[in-house]
């Protein structure tokens, strides 16, 4: 497993080719986003151009999340291509993005960690709103019965309506 790329190794005739893996426990993916996932495959290669890198790839694997209406436990699906730029930050210019200057990374170290890059890219993958199936239906909540009621706020409900009859 290749986890830290040089990137001083790379020249402009060869690029870096790397295929490794990695563990959920190496990824650190937050609990509250991601319950848990499967290892994930890494497919990279990093370009060296007259200024920067160009780093294109391949991530694949499976992150179990909780459905936002349901909230039962489901599995999602990461088998995407992805593609980036990475220049030194002396590169950084004033102004408004451009469109394509989305894909832009700014860093002056001289080694990359390719488990941020995978880290980033299952980020960037993951549903706003994850759902189970579009057919999901939200939890029905029960009723309470009068045992269980919470009767705190009867005093409160009592003054409401004296309020709402003086008003008529």
């Amino acid at each position: 497993m290749k986890r830290y790329v040089n990137l001083r190794e790379i020249t402009v005739k060869e690029p870096l080719k790397v295929d490794t893996e990695f563990s959920e426990k190496i990824l650190e993916l937050p609990e509250d986003e991601v319950i848990r996932s499967t290892p994930f495959s890494l497919h990279v290669e990093i370009y060296k151009r007259a200024v920067g890198y160009n780093v294109r790839g391949h991530i694949k694997g499976n992150v179990t999340l909780r459905c936002s209406r349901c909230n039962e436990e489901y599995e999602e699906k990461i088998d995407r291509d992805f593609s980036f730029d990475l220049m030194p930050t002396s590169e950084i210019t004033e102004g408004q993005i451009k469109h394509g200057e989305l894909d832009v990374k700014f860093s002056d170290e001289d080694v990359i960690d390719l488990s941020e890059v995978v880290r980033e890219q299952i980020f960037l993958n993951l549903p706003v709103k994850p759902l189970c199936s579009r057919e999901c239906k939200v939890t029905e909540y029960r009723e309470w019965d009068e045992e269980t009621k919470d009767n705190r706020w009867d005093k409160l409900k009592e003054l409401k309506e004296k309020l709402e009859k003086k008003e008529k």
